[in-house]
């Protein structure tokens, strides 16, 4: 018995000292310091020149290819596009600025006459303006968004009694998340089917 005893003491001993021992290792290395990205526009002007892209080394080594129309100035329709279909750019540099450059009175909505300087735009222009008052504002972006969010909820309450059950929420979103990986990076090949949810 004592033997025992004494075997479970030292076992006991030994799994505490190592566990002390490698809490006492070398600590981590300190994260790197972020690197401060410079914005590619520096002076705002809506373009970005040889010595804009001077900053920007892998910008600088494109900019002869990139800029399409040889202005010299790289504007937004020549920057490099990311992979899903914009400039990857959020925020005031991204969609935003383009309504605000279509905007030319600056009242917060473009009208069809306006709308008209962007052909894309202007063919958008009619499914855009949700409310039908020959504007594009603030108020139809919303309504696009809820009758999309509606939309998706219809078909994710696979039911339809009003409400979705955690079955079919994760139903949903593994097809939202399939068919937004058969958009990106493999727009190239067919996504496997997602099983319909289960009740």
């Amino acid at each position: 018995m004592k033997k025992t005893s004494y075997l479970i003491a030292t076992a006991l001993l030994a799994v505490t000292a190592g566990t002390a021992l490698a809490q006492t290792g070398t600590p981590p290395p300190a994260p790197a310091p972020a690197v401060e990205r410079k914005p590619l526009d520096a002076n705002n002007d809506g373009v970005i020149d040889r010595n804009e892209a001077a900053a920007h080394p892998r910008l600088a080594a494109r900019f002869d290819g990139l800029d399409r129309n040889k202005d010299g100035k790289l504007d937004r329709a020549e920057l490099p596009r990311s992979p899903r279909g914009g400039t990857g750019h959020r925020g005031p540099h991204g969609p935003r600025l383009h309504f605000d450059k279509l905007d030319q009175d600056s009242d917060g909505r473009i009208s069809k006459a306006e709308a008209a300087t962007a052909p894309k735009f202007a063919e958008r222009f009619d499914t855009m303006d949700a409310n039908k008052d020959g504007f594009v504002d603030r108020a139809d972006r919303e309504a696009a968004m809820k009758q999309h969010r509606d939309a998706w909820f219809r078909s994710a309450d696979a039911n339809n009694d009003g409400s979705l059950s955690k079955t079919e929420f994760e139903a949903a979103h593994a097809s939202r998340m399939a068919a937004a990986g058969a958009r990106g990076r493999d727009a190239g090949r067919k996504a496997a089917p997602v099983p319909a949810p289960t009740k």
